[in-house]
């Protein structure tokens, strides 16, 4: 069985000691958005000497059969230096903090993502649809809906926190921001994302998560093999 506080708090260790440990809890595969299959990505993993290996594939309520499939596959991959995880990347749904998941998802994973990915009400390709806010108002609503999330939803990371302003709108929030979401993933014991695609700044963020003693994930956010491990590079820390 993958004990979660266990793995989470050699984590923490690990970079309180200045140690970035050889994981990377983000990535995707050809079951949804990907460009290579869940063996591929493994065997890259093996290569790139990552010690776990979150596959955190999209899913939703409505999610079929393939879930069932995607896991077995993870479950059957040969042993090892390298642990594959099981996992899902969910949207939050509402300010009330409702995640889009099912109870028979949940259960088949060892850890569940939580990530902002569109506003509550927009529909269809979100790179196509026009917001006419203000850069306060679209930090405010990132925000709340995280905040509620964490407080009110089971899940395991939050994942690249901010990542809808910094990504789609191009907005960088205050740390103070980020200082208060990471409190409350301390407060109701959930891991805050730092994102190899989002946040390319990174060493501000660690220092405050480690200041704050909040549980922390790395993810390079691949999909593809190529960008496997990209959270991990000295460059990306430097």
């Amino acid at each position: 069985m993958f004990r979660k506080k266990k793995f989470f708090n050699e984590i923490r260790k690990a970079l309180k000691e200045k140690k970035i440990p050889r994981i990377d809890l983000h990535n995707h595969t050809t079951w949804i958005d990907g460009k290579d299959t869940v063996v591929e990505m493994y065997n890259q993993s093996i290569k790139k000497n990552i010690k776990y290996f979150l596959f955190s594939e999209h899913s939703r309520k409505q999610s079929g059969d393939w879930f069932n499939t995607f896991e077995k596959e993870i479950r059957n991959l040969p042993k090892s230096s390298c642990q594959p995880l099981v996992g899902t990347e969910v949207k939050v749904l509402d300010f009330k903090g409702n995640i889009d998941i099912s109870n028979k998802i949940r259960n088949k994973c060892d850890l569940v993502m939580v990530s902002v990915h569109r506003f509550p009400g927009e529909k269809g390709n979100i790179r196509e649809n026009k917001i006419n806010l203000k850069e306060k108002e679209i930090i405010d609503i990132e925000y709340e809906l995280s905040r509620s999330a964490i407080i009110n939803s089971d899940f395991d990371i939050l994942g690249h926190p901010f990542g809808m302003s910094l990504k789609r709108f191009k907005i960088k929030p205050p740390l103070k921001l980020f200082e208060n979401l990471m409190n409350y993933c301390k407060r109701y014991n959930k891991a805050f994302e730092i994102n190899y695609n989002y946040h390319k700044s990174p060493k501000d963020i660690l220092k405050a998560c480690i200041k704050k003693n909040v549980l922390v994930s790395l993810g390079s956010n691949s999909h593809q093999k190529s960008e496997i491990g990209k959270v991990l590079n000295e460059k990306y820390w430097s």
